[in-house]
């Protein structure tokens, strides 16, 4: 059976694709060699369908996932020798996608408060966490990053408080 064609993509439409501007694809060139690896000084730059998913995951670890760019190459180096963007193996889905998948219901109003507010929700759940014993460092992170939307979220609502 015949490998079928493998496409390839100019960098503006890589960059369309992975949702990334085109100054950022041409540093993260500099910085992950797996985008480097195969091209030639000189020549026209054209991504693979490969490329196109190991930027979009440089993306996810960097904006999403908030890690640095030496902690994104370690990452992205672990996840490209367990051969996660070889074909055959289901890709990440889309940023949009984990995007609706990670918001979470609407938070209900606590009594006594007006309705434009409402407790944050880790307020009920600090007890449940200090009940964890040994919370893993992937839900912890989440937890983090929810903690700091919740605090940014109050913070507009004390300086909408501030305007009126």
């Amino acid at each position: 059976m015949a490998k079928p064609e493998q496409e390839f993509y100019k960098p503006a439409e890589a960059c369309r694709i992975a949702e990334v501007a085109p100054y950022v694809l041409r540093y993260w060139e500099t910085e992950f060699p797996a985008l480097s690896e195969g091209k030639e000084k000189g020549a026209a730059k054209l991504y693979s369908s490969r490329d196109v998913k190991i930027i979009a995951r440089i993306r996810e670890l960097l904006y999403d996932e908030g890690f640095t760019v030496a902690g994104a190459k370690k990452r992205l180096e672990a996840e490209i020798a367990e051969g996660r963007f070889d074909d055959g193996l289901k890709p990440a889905p889309p940023p949009s996608e984990q995007k609706a998948a990670a918001k979470a219901p609407p938070p209900r109003p606590s009594q006594g408060v007006g309705p434009d507010l409402a407790e944050p929700a880790f307020l009920s759940e600090a007890a449940t966490a200090a009940k964890s014993a040994a919370p893993s460092s992937a839900s912890d992170l989440s937890d983090r990053k929810r903690v700091v939307r919740e605090l940014k979220e109050i913070v507009k609502i004390l300086d909408r408080g501030k305007k009126k």
